[in-house]
């Protein structure tokens, strides 16, 4: 049986349990995080890296999600159409199934999960997109890195 969520828009209050959202910043303004940047102790080695995300079309599937026990893992697009992100809090040591969201966000959205935020790995929509991600590492995967399989198949849908 494959279970059916809708993509709601990214807005910062919705997102909130998850994590931060930074949006369009006004010229001459700007934004900061600092307090939500977490790097817990083992995970010493800040990696900022670069990607090239391939187009998705929905619906999308999920059957698994990440999640980083001992970092924050930021994502900020550089050259992106929209994104989706699914996320879940934690019930335990596995995503809840019951509390699973999905959200779009536009080309312009920066997102900063929260650290042990359930995610499912950058889905991006219309077109490849190009993104920052800053996340600090232990340097042993097993520790920066933990997958979970998800009771049913999820399907994404606008």
């Amino acid at each position: 049986m494959t279970r059916t969520l809708r993509l709601e828009p990214l807005t910062a209050e919705a997102f909130a349990p998850f994590g931060d959202v930074v949006g369009a910043i006004e010229p001459g303004g700007g934004a900061k995080l600092s307090e939500t940047l977490v790097a817990l102790p083992g995970a010493a080695t800040p990696r900022l890296g670069f990607n090239n995300a391939k187009a998705w079309d929905l619906p999308l599937t999920a059957t698994e999600m990440e999640r980083h026990n001992l970092s924050s893992q930021c994502f900020v697009p550089l050259d992106v159409s929209r994104w989706v992100m699914v996320v879940a809090p934690d019930l335990d040591g596995r995503p809840d199934p019951a509390a699973l969201r999905a959200f779009v966000a536009t080309g312009d959205q920066a997102v900063n999960y929260h650290v042990g935020t359930w995610h499912h790995p950058l889905r991006v929509l219309d077109r490849p997109g190009r993104f920052a991600v800053l996340m600090w590492t232990t340097g042993h995967k097993p520790d920066d890195e933990e997958w979970s399989t998800l009771p049913e198949p999820l399907q994404i849908e606008a």
